[in-house]
């Protein structure tokens, strides 16, 4: 008579209490909630096309939409590195008031050379941002109110050394800034591009970065581990000031011209598109990815609604609800 056994079969693993498996539906959810706002905008675009082909779906509709988002792309990417650390600025405008003042001014009143006239504007903007950032982080004070304030300080400036000019007929090199183009690439996209990929690396892959989140999760929890509030926010306000420094060329060279309420029509869509970049990828934080996406996305829906020789106040209409239906689940989810 046979002495062996039969293999003992491993016994099933009991279900863990309180938790249960995801059903197709709960993977449904997850997919809508982490790539919804990016199939919402590949399928904009997509309508666009079907709607509009000959007109919508071409190289220099692509071409157009991404030189006039490329302001609002590096004015953003700095407004993502402030509002990560919990903070607020609306001095923007105004830098690139003052900082466009400094570079058209001293080009047609003075005869200065674009390149050192480029490099005062940019100076102009890392003194703006240095001086917001020391008034909030070394005065305790709303970041809010100083920078309101200071956008109307710059404004005025701005007004008052330009003599309330609208100075035209910019020198052809300051123009070819954003004018040219390299493999067919606007300079404009260009720079964008560039200072994307640095804020994207800068708020995911350094020191700093890691500071600035920690200081948006708790400011104070971040100084009790010893993190330099002080510094950390003073650098964040001064690439702020760079960004706009940035922009005011951007936007001054593109127009050809000058006039001191040059930045006053900037400054919701910024917000908006940081805003909006917080549901890319249900990141549910701010970042620079997701701003260029949120950019990009009003950048088309605004082009489309055109296109389309609709109103523009219906573009505004459908962002706002856009807005609504992105950000009210995911303050829900964050409580």
């Amino acid at each position: 008579m046979s002495t062996e056994q039969a293999p003992a079969t491993a016994p099933t693993p009991a279900p863990v209490a309180g938790r249960r498996q995801k059903s197709p539906l709960d993977h449904l959810i997850w997919a809508g909630d982490r790539f919804g706002t990016l199939f919402g905008f590949l399928a904009m675009i997509v309508l666009f096309c079907i709607l509009r082909p000959s007109t919508f779906a071409t190289i220099d509709t692509a071409r157009s939409i991404g030189e006039s988002a490329a302001p609002l792309v590096v004015l953003g990417v700095g407004l993502t590195i402030v509002m990560s650390t919990g903070q607020f600025d609306l001095s923007f405008p105004g830098i690139i008031g003052i900082a466009a003042a400094g570079a058209v001014l001293l080009m047609s009143d003075d005869g200065v050379a674009v390149v050192p006239a480029v490099i005062v504007a940019i100076l102009i903007g890392l003194v703006a941002g240095l001086i917001a950032g020391v008034l909030v982080a070394t005065g305790r004070a709303s970041s809010f109110i100083v920078t309101l304030a200071l956008s109307t300080i710059w404004t005025g400036l701005a007004i008052g050394f330009s003599n309330s000019r609208t100075i035209t007929g910019l020198p052809s090199s300051y123009t070819n800034i954003t004018f040219n183009t390299v493999w067919g690439v606007p300079n404009a996209i260009i720079i964008a591009l560039v200072v994307s990929i640095f804020g994207f690396a800068l708020l995911r892959w350094t020191v700093f970065g890691r500071y600035a989140q920690a200081l948006g999760s708790n400011t104070d929890a971040a100084r009790l581990a010893g993190i330099r509030v002080s510094r950390t926010l003073i650098t964040a306000f001064v690439l702020l000031g760079f960004c706009a420094a940035i922009t005011a060329i951007i936007v001054s060279s593109s127009s050809g011209q000058f006039s001191p309420q040059i930045g006053s029509g900037i400054l919701i869509t910024p917000f908006v598109a940081v805003f909006f970049g917080t549901s890319v990828l249900a990141a549910r934080r701010f970042n620079v990815f997701g701003t260029v996406i949120g950019t990009l996305f009003i950048g088309t829906l605004q082009t489309g609604m055109v296109i389309l020789d609709l109103e523009p106040w219906v573009a505004e209409v459908i962002l706002g609800a856009a807005l609504i239906l992105i950000l009210v689940p995911l303050a829900k989810r964050s409580r």
